[in-house]
Protein backbone atom coordinates (compact mmCIF):
# COMPACT_ATOMS: atom_id res chain seq x y z
CA UNK A 1 0.00 0.00 0.00
CA UNK A 2 1.42 3.37 -1.01
CA UNK A 3 2.03 6.05 1.62
CA UNK A 4 -0.74 8.58 2.19
CA UNK A 5 0.15 12.22 1.54
CA UNK A 6 -1.53 15.50 2.38
CA UNK A 7 -1.75 16.17 -1.36
CA UNK A 8 -4.00 13.12 -1.67
CA UNK A 9 -6.40 14.58 0.90
CA UNK A 10 -6.37 17.94 -0.88
CA UNK A 11 -7.14 16.24 -4.18
CA UNK A 12 -10.04 14.42 -2.55
CA UNK A 13 -11.71 17.23 -0.63
CA UNK A 14 -10.41 20.68 -1.58
CA UNK A 15 -12.95 21.25 -4.34
CA UNK A 16 -15.89 20.64 -2.04
CA UNK A 17 -14.21 22.58 0.79
CA UNK A 18 -13.90 25.71 -1.36
CA UNK A 19 -17.64 25.66 -2.05
CA UNK A 20 -18.43 26.06 1.65
CA UNK A 21 -15.45 28.02 3.03
CA UNK A 22 -13.61 31.22 2.22
CA UNK A 23 -9.89 30.75 1.66
CA UNK A 24 -7.17 33.36 1.74
CA UNK A 25 -4.83 33.83 -1.19
CA UNK A 26 -1.98 32.42 0.90
CA UNK A 27 -3.95 29.26 1.75
CA UNK A 28 -4.75 28.74 -1.94
CA UNK A 29 -1.07 29.11 -2.84
CA UNK A 30 -0.02 26.57 -0.22
CA UNK A 31 -2.60 24.09 -1.47
CA UNK A 32 -1.39 24.59 -5.04
CA UNK A 33 2.19 23.95 -3.95
CA UNK A 34 1.37 20.78 -2.03
CA UNK A 35 -0.75 19.38 -4.85
CA UNK A 36 1.96 19.97 -7.45
CA UNK A 37 4.88 18.72 -5.33
CA UNK A 38 6.75 15.84 -6.99
CA UNK A 39 4.05 15.34 -9.62
CA UNK A 40 6.08 16.61 -12.59
CA UNK A 41 4.10 19.85 -12.88
CA UNK A 42 7.18 21.71 -11.68
CA UNK A 43 9.58 19.78 -13.91
CA UNK A 44 11.72 16.72 -13.31
CA UNK A 45 15.09 15.96 -11.76
CA UNK A 46 17.31 13.61 -13.74
CA UNK A 47 19.33 11.05 -11.74
CA UNK A 48 21.75 8.45 -13.06
CA UNK A 49 23.39 5.43 -11.43
CA UNK A 50 27.18 5.70 -11.20
CA UNK A 51 27.55 1.94 -11.69
CA UNK A 52 25.05 0.62 -14.23
CA UNK A 53 24.09 3.91 -15.87
CA UNK A 54 20.36 3.46 -15.14
CA UNK A 55 18.60 6.84 -15.33
CA UNK A 56 15.49 8.00 -13.48
CA UNK A 57 13.32 11.09 -13.49
CA UNK A 58 11.77 12.35 -10.26
CA UNK A 59 9.25 15.18 -10.01
CA UNK A 60 10.65 18.39 -8.55
CA UNK A 61 9.57 19.35 -5.03
CA UNK A 62 7.69 22.55 -4.28
CA UNK A 63 10.00 23.62 -1.42
CA UNK A 64 7.09 25.22 0.41
CA UNK A 65 7.77 25.45 4.14
CA UNK A 66 4.31 24.04 4.85
CA UNK A 67 4.98 20.92 2.79
CA UNK A 68 5.93 17.90 4.94
CA UNK A 69 7.70 16.25 2.00
CA UNK A 70 10.15 19.12 1.51
CA UNK A 71 11.58 19.63 5.01
CA UNK A 72 14.12 16.81 5.23
CA UNK A 73 17.07 18.57 3.62
CA UNK A 74 16.08 21.90 5.19
CA UNK A 75 16.22 20.26 8.61
CA UNK A 76 19.69 18.82 7.98
CA UNK A 77 20.99 22.22 6.86
CA UNK A 78 19.45 23.96 9.86
CA UNK A 79 21.00 21.45 12.27
CA UNK A 80 24.45 22.01 10.77
CA UNK A 81 24.13 25.79 11.03
CA UNK A 82 22.92 25.64 14.64
CA UNK A 83 25.69 23.23 15.61
CA UNK A 84 28.15 26.02 14.88
CA UNK A 85 26.32 28.40 17.23
CA UNK A 86 25.82 25.92 20.06
CA UNK A 87 27.31 27.11 23.35
CA UNK A 88 29.04 24.73 25.82
CA UNK A 89 26.41 25.12 28.53
CA UNK A 90 22.97 23.91 29.58
CA UNK A 91 19.83 25.21 27.86
CA UNK A 92 16.47 26.27 29.28
CA UNK A 93 13.31 25.34 27.38
CA UNK A 94 10.30 27.56 28.13
CA UNK A 95 6.89 27.53 26.44
CA UNK A 96 4.69 30.66 26.40
CA UNK A 97 1.06 29.75 25.56
CA UNK A 98 -1.73 32.12 24.57
CA UNK A 99 -5.16 31.55 26.14
CA UNK A 100 -7.61 30.05 23.66
CA UNK A 101 -9.85 33.11 24.03
CA UNK A 102 -7.34 34.99 21.85
CA UNK A 103 -7.53 32.44 19.03
CA UNK A 104 -10.24 34.46 17.35
CA UNK A 105 -7.70 37.20 16.60
CA UNK A 106 -5.66 34.71 14.57
CA UNK A 107 -8.66 34.22 12.25
CA UNK A 108 -8.67 37.80 10.95
CA UNK A 109 -5.29 39.28 11.93
CA UNK A 110 -2.79 36.45 12.56
CA UNK A 111 0.25 38.57 11.69
CA UNK A 112 -0.50 41.09 14.46
CA UNK A 113 -1.18 38.39 17.06
CA UNK A 114 2.00 36.43 16.30
CA UNK A 115 4.16 39.58 16.21
CA UNK A 116 2.82 40.62 19.60
CA UNK A 117 3.51 37.15 21.01
CA UNK A 118 7.19 37.31 20.03
CA UNK A 119 7.49 40.88 21.33
CA UNK A 120 5.77 40.22 24.66
CA UNK A 121 7.79 37.06 25.33
CA UNK A 122 11.15 38.74 24.83
CA UNK A 123 10.07 41.81 26.86
CA UNK A 124 9.01 39.51 29.71
CA UNK A 125 12.31 37.65 29.82
CA UNK A 126 14.32 40.86 29.45
CA UNK A 127 12.48 42.42 32.39
CA UNK A 128 13.34 39.49 34.65
CA UNK A 129 16.96 39.48 33.46
CA UNK A 130 17.25 43.19 34.29
CA UNK A 131 15.59 42.72 37.69
CA UNK A 132 17.97 39.87 38.56
CA UNK A 133 20.93 41.80 37.10
CA UNK A 134 21.81 38.87 34.90
CA UNK A 135 22.67 40.93 31.86
CA UNK A 136 21.65 40.12 28.30
CA UNK A 137 20.08 36.74 27.60
CA UNK A 138 20.07 34.93 24.29
CA UNK A 139 16.96 33.28 22.88
CA UNK A 140 15.92 31.21 19.89
CA UNK A 141 12.13 31.17 19.65
CA UNK A 142 9.86 29.21 17.34
CA UNK A 143 6.14 29.66 16.81
CA UNK A 144 3.77 26.69 16.94
CA UNK A 145 0.07 27.26 16.28
CA UNK A 146 -1.21 23.69 16.54
CA UNK A 147 -1.96 20.97 19.05
CA UNK A 148 -1.80 17.21 18.65
CA UNK A 149 -5.34 17.05 17.24
CA UNK A 150 -4.67 19.94 14.80
CA UNK A 151 -6.73 22.30 16.95
CA UNK A 152 -5.54 25.88 17.35
CA UNK A 153 -3.04 26.02 20.21
CA UNK A 154 -0.79 29.06 19.78
CA UNK A 155 2.45 28.88 21.76
CA UNK A 156 6.08 29.90 21.54
CA UNK A 157 8.97 27.53 22.28
CA UNK A 158 11.92 29.45 23.73
CA UNK A 159 15.40 27.89 23.83
CA UNK A 160 17.71 29.90 26.09
CA UNK A 161 21.37 29.23 26.96
CA UNK A 162 21.87 29.00 30.74
CA UNK A 163 23.99 32.12 30.96
CA UNK A 164 24.01 35.83 30.28
CA UNK A 165 26.35 38.44 28.86
CA UNK A 166 27.00 41.28 31.29
CA UNK A 167 29.35 44.06 30.18
CA UNK A 168 31.23 41.74 27.86
CA UNK A 169 31.56 39.10 30.59
CA UNK A 170 29.81 35.74 30.42
CA UNK A 171 28.44 34.10 33.54
CA UNK A 172 26.41 30.92 33.78
CA UNK A 173 23.07 30.65 35.55
CA UNK A 174 23.50 27.82 38.05
CA UNK A 175 19.85 27.29 38.96
CA UNK A 176 17.86 24.40 37.55
CA UNK A 177 15.27 26.87 36.25
CA UNK A 178 15.50 30.30 34.67
CA UNK A 179 12.74 32.27 36.45
CA UNK A 180 9.59 31.26 38.43
CA UNK A 181 6.87 30.36 35.93
CA UNK A 182 4.01 31.90 37.96
CA UNK A 183 5.75 35.26 38.02
CA UNK A 184 6.58 34.92 34.32
CA UNK A 185 2.92 34.22 33.56
CA UNK A 186 1.77 37.37 35.34
CA UNK A 187 4.25 39.65 33.58
CA UNK A 188 3.66 37.92 30.24
CA UNK A 189 -0.07 38.64 30.50
CA UNK A 190 0.56 42.35 30.99
CA UNK A 191 3.15 42.58 28.22
CA UNK A 192 0.93 40.71 25.75
CA UNK A 193 -2.15 42.84 26.38
CA UNK A 194 -0.07 46.01 26.15
CA UNK A 195 1.45 44.88 22.85
CA UNK A 196 -1.98 44.07 21.42
CA UNK A 197 -3.33 47.45 22.49
CA UNK A 198 -0.38 49.30 20.94
CA UNK A 199 -0.78 47.34 17.71
CA UNK A 200 -4.54 47.80 17.42
CA UNK A 201 -6.83 48.77 20.29
CA UNK A 202 -9.68 46.75 18.76
CA UNK A 203 -7.71 43.55 19.39
CA UNK A 204 -8.22 43.82 23.15
CA UNK A 205 -11.98 44.36 23.07
CA UNK A 206 -12.61 40.66 23.62
CA UNK A 207 -13.04 39.46 27.19
CA UNK A 208 -9.61 39.40 28.82
CA UNK A 209 -8.68 35.84 29.83
CA UNK A 210 -7.54 35.37 33.40
CA UNK A 211 -5.47 32.20 33.04
CA UNK A 212 -2.12 32.56 31.27
CA UNK A 213 0.42 29.77 31.09
CA UNK A 214 4.21 29.69 30.96
CA UNK A 215 5.66 26.20 31.15
CA UNK A 216 9.28 25.35 31.90
CA UNK A 217 10.62 22.02 30.68
CA UNK A 218 13.54 20.19 32.24
CA UNK A 219 16.88 21.92 31.78
CA UNK A 220 18.71 20.51 28.77
CA UNK A 221 22.23 19.22 29.38
CA UNK A 222 24.91 20.12 26.87
CA UNK A 223 25.58 17.26 24.48
CA UNK A 224 26.14 16.52 20.82
CA UNK A 225 22.49 15.49 20.52
CA UNK A 226 21.18 18.82 21.80
CA UNK A 227 20.76 20.39 18.36
CA UNK A 228 18.81 17.37 17.15
CA UNK A 229 16.50 17.87 20.14
CA UNK A 230 16.05 21.54 19.25
CA UNK A 231 15.34 20.62 15.62
CA UNK A 232 12.28 18.64 16.77
CA UNK A 233 10.70 21.92 17.81
CA UNK A 234 12.08 24.33 15.23
CA UNK A 235 11.73 22.28 12.03
CA UNK A 236 8.63 20.30 12.95
CA UNK A 237 5.67 20.85 10.64
CA UNK A 238 1.97 20.91 11.46
CA UNK A 239 1.60 17.17 10.86
CA UNK A 240 3.95 14.40 9.84
CA UNK A 241 2.48 12.35 7.00
CA UNK A 242 3.43 9.20 8.89
CA UNK A 243 0.54 10.05 11.26
CA UNK A 244 -2.04 9.77 8.48
CA UNK A 245 -3.95 6.47 8.61
CA UNK A 246 -6.76 6.53 6.06
CA UNK A 247 -8.54 9.11 3.92
CA UNK A 248 -11.48 9.27 1.54
CA UNK A 249 -13.90 11.92 0.33
CA UNK A 250 -15.91 11.72 3.58
CA UNK A 251 -13.35 11.35 6.38
CA UNK A 252 -9.69 11.42 7.39
CA UNK A 253 -8.12 9.38 10.21
CA UNK A 254 -4.79 10.24 11.81
CA UNK A 255 -2.74 9.27 14.86
CA UNK A 256 -2.17 11.71 17.70
CA UNK A 257 -0.96 11.72 21.30
CA UNK A 258 -3.49 12.55 23.99
CA UNK A 259 -1.57 14.44 26.69
CA UNK A 260 -4.69 14.60 28.87
CA UNK A 261 -4.83 10.78 28.98
CA UNK A 262 -1.32 9.81 30.11
CA UNK A 263 0.21 10.55 26.69
CA UNK A 264 -1.61 7.67 25.06
CA UNK A 265 -1.43 7.28 21.30
CA UNK A 266 -4.89 7.40 19.74
CA UNK A 267 -6.55 7.67 16.33
CA UNK A 268 -8.89 10.56 15.54
CA UNK A 269 -11.35 10.55 12.66
CA UNK A 270 -12.63 13.84 11.25
CA UNK A 271 -14.72 14.70 8.26
CA UNK A 272 -12.59 15.66 5.29
CA UNK A 273 -14.04 19.18 5.49
CA UNK A 274 -13.13 19.57 9.18
CA UNK A 275 -9.64 18.13 8.67
CA UNK A 276 -8.89 20.68 5.93
CA UNK A 277 -10.32 23.50 8.03
CA UNK A 278 -8.07 22.59 10.95
CA UNK A 279 -5.01 22.15 8.78
CA UNK A 280 -5.41 25.36 6.76
CA UNK A 281 -5.83 27.56 9.85
CA UNK A 282 -2.13 26.96 10.54
CA UNK A 283 -0.93 28.42 7.24
CA UNK A 284 1.34 31.32 8.18
CA UNK A 285 1.07 34.82 6.65
CA UNK A 286 3.28 35.34 3.62
CA UNK A 287 6.88 36.11 4.60
CA UNK A 288 6.27 35.62 8.34
CA UNK A 289 9.39 34.43 10.22
CA UNK A 290 8.40 31.67 12.63
CA UNK A 291 11.97 31.18 13.94
CA UNK A 292 13.59 34.24 15.51
CA UNK A 293 16.73 34.99 17.53
CA UNK A 294 17.08 37.60 20.28
CA UNK A 295 19.67 39.06 22.61
CA UNK A 296 23.24 37.90 22.02
CA UNK A 297 21.87 35.37 19.52
CA UNK A 298 20.35 38.08 17.31
CA UNK A 299 21.51 37.97 13.71
CA UNK A 300 23.10 41.42 13.86
CA UNK A 301 25.56 40.58 16.66
CA UNK A 302 25.59 36.78 16.99
CA UNK A 303 28.98 36.10 15.43
CA UNK A 304 30.82 38.72 17.46
CA UNK A 305 29.16 37.98 20.81
CA UNK A 306 29.39 34.19 20.51
CA UNK A 307 33.14 34.49 19.92
CA UNK A 308 33.43 36.62 23.06
CA UNK A 309 31.31 34.20 25.12
CA UNK A 310 33.25 31.12 23.99
CA UNK A 311 36.58 32.74 24.81
CA UNK A 312 35.39 33.65 28.30
CA UNK A 313 33.55 30.38 28.97
CA UNK A 314 36.43 28.19 27.90
CA UNK A 315 38.78 30.15 30.15
CA UNK A 316 36.55 29.67 33.20
CA UNK A 317 35.03 26.24 32.70
CA UNK A 318 37.47 24.48 30.39
CA UNK A 319 34.50 23.18 28.45
CA UNK A 320 35.58 22.10 25.03
CA UNK A 321 32.98 22.06 22.30
CA UNK A 322 33.25 18.85 20.29
CA UNK A 323 34.44 19.37 16.75
CA UNK A 324 32.10 18.03 14.15
CA UNK A 325 33.13 17.62 10.57
CA UNK A 326 30.69 18.94 8.04
CA UNK A 327 29.31 16.32 5.76
CA UNK A 328 28.38 17.34 2.22
CA UNK A 329 24.65 17.97 1.94
CA UNK A 330 24.24 15.90 -1.20
CA UNK A 331 21.33 13.45 -1.17
CA UNK A 332 22.35 9.92 -2.13
CA UNK A 333 19.86 7.26 -3.22
CA UNK A 334 20.70 3.60 -3.87
CA UNK A 335 20.01 2.36 -7.39
CA UNK A 336 16.98 0.06 -7.42
CA UNK A 337 18.17 -1.58 -10.63
CA UNK A 338 21.65 -2.91 -9.83
CA UNK A 339 21.36 -2.58 -6.00
CA UNK A 340 25.02 -1.56 -5.93
CA UNK A 341 25.45 1.91 -7.36
CA UNK A 342 24.33 5.31 -6.13
CA UNK A 343 22.06 7.64 -8.07
CA UNK A 344 23.78 10.93 -8.91
CA UNK A 345 21.96 14.16 -9.69
CA UNK A 346 22.35 15.20 -13.34
CA UNK A 347 20.05 18.21 -13.73
CA UNK A 348 16.50 19.50 -14.11
CA UNK A 349 14.59 18.69 -17.28
CA UNK A 350 11.22 19.63 -18.80
CA UNK A 351 10.84 22.70 -16.60
CA UNK A 352 8.77 25.42 -18.27
CA UNK A 353 9.44 28.52 -16.20
CA UNK A 354 6.70 30.49 -17.91
CA UNK A 355 3.92 28.07 -17.00
CA UNK A 356 5.26 26.55 -13.81
CA UNK A 357 6.34 29.68 -11.98
CA UNK A 358 6.10 28.96 -8.26
CA UNK A 359 7.69 30.48 -5.19
CA UNK A 360 10.26 28.36 -3.38
CA UNK A 361 8.75 29.26 -0.08
CA UNK A 362 5.55 30.89 1.02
Amino acid sequence: MSALHLADILNLGLGDYRQHHMMSYQQLRVCQHLQSCRTGQLGYQAWQCDTCGESQQIGCSCRDRHCPRCQGMATVKWVQRQQEDLLPCRYFHLVFTLPHELNIIAHYNPNALYQCLFKATWQTLSKFAKRKRHGQLGMTSVLHTWGQNLGQHIHLHCLIPAGALNKAHWHEIEKGYLYPVKALSTVFRGKMLTALNECDSTLTRISTPTKWCVYSKACLAYSEKLVSYLARYTRKGVMSESHLVTANEQSVSFKYRDYADNNRDKVMTLSCDEFLRRYLQHVLPKGFMRIRHYGFLANACRKRKLALIRAHALTLCKLVKPKTEKEPLIPQWPCQSCKVGILRFIGVVNLDVATNKIARTS
